[in-house]
């Protein structure tokens, strides 16, 4: 039997991502058909404990759960179950943990799945004197369009640069960002890039004193239409 994870009173699950050792952090969207099932999934011989917290866009806390996962075994939560639909539910989850995780993720639109991804790569916490890089792909080929949604998984203010190169090298364009605390910010790439059979490339980000994480949404891709995917490994 599948286990799913028990709500749990705010106070301990502060108290739980105080003492958490491994902070994980990806992307969500209940705001248009769309849900999203978390399987937390414990890699180590004896139980751990782990709490999750869910932001809107403006990074307000909307719902949180706390609980102890089993040695080896997989607890999930199903967000729709707990969260109610909302045009601004959308953006970042955070993911406090006693031990490492491997969180495995399942995106739901209309109740048909669309799209799986790994999470396995905690965040770190960075040397404020250093930056600090991650990157991903981008298409805006004949009917495909790229979205990307950068997130603050961080309760402090966080700054970054994220630009766009075309599959020469050559820049196109630079979008500069202060996110508060847990904020998410969505940018749809055909507002700014046209599509055409060359139209693809590289997305590269760049931060300082905190780390960022993002998250991609191709559209007119795949069986469903629409993959998701999450960057949570840094480059550099």
């Amino acid at each position: 039997m599948r286990t799913a994870m028990a709500v749990g009173a705010l106070v301990l699950l502060v108290g739980l991502v105080a003492v958490g050792q491994f902070h994980y952090a990806f992307y969500y969207d209940l705001s248009g058909g769309q849900d999203l099932e978390i399987n937390l999934i414990n890699t180590m011989p004896w139980a751990n404990d782990v709490g999750i917290e869910v932001h809107d866009a403006y990074g307000g806390l909307i719902w949180d759960s706390y609980g102890t996962v089993d040695s080896y075994a997989t607890v999930y939560v199903r967000l729709g179950d707990e969260i109610p639909p909302g045009s601004t539910y959308w953006g970042v989850v955070t993911v406090d943990s006693e031990e490492r995780l491997v969180i495995g993720l399942e995106y739901f639109s209309d109740d048909l799945l669309i799209s799986v991804d790994t999470v396995y790569s905690d965040i770190p916490v960075l040397d404020p004197a250093e930056p600090f890089w991650l990157g991903t792909y981008y298409t805006q080929v004949g009917s495909a369009e790229t979205a990307f949604i950068v997130m603050n998984p961080w309760a402090s203010t966080a700054t970054c640069s994220i630009s766009a190169y075309d599959s020469d090298g050559n820049w196109l364009e630079t979008w500069d960002f202060i996110l508060g605390p847990y904020e998410a910010e969505y940018v749809w790439l055909g507002d700014y890039i046209a599509s055409s059979g060359m139209s693809w490339g590289f997305l590269d980000v760049s931060m300082e004193d905190v780390s960022l994480i993002l998250a991609l949404e191709y559209t007119g891709r795949g069986c469903s239409g629409l993959e998701i995917d999450n960057v949570t490994e840094y480059y550099f």
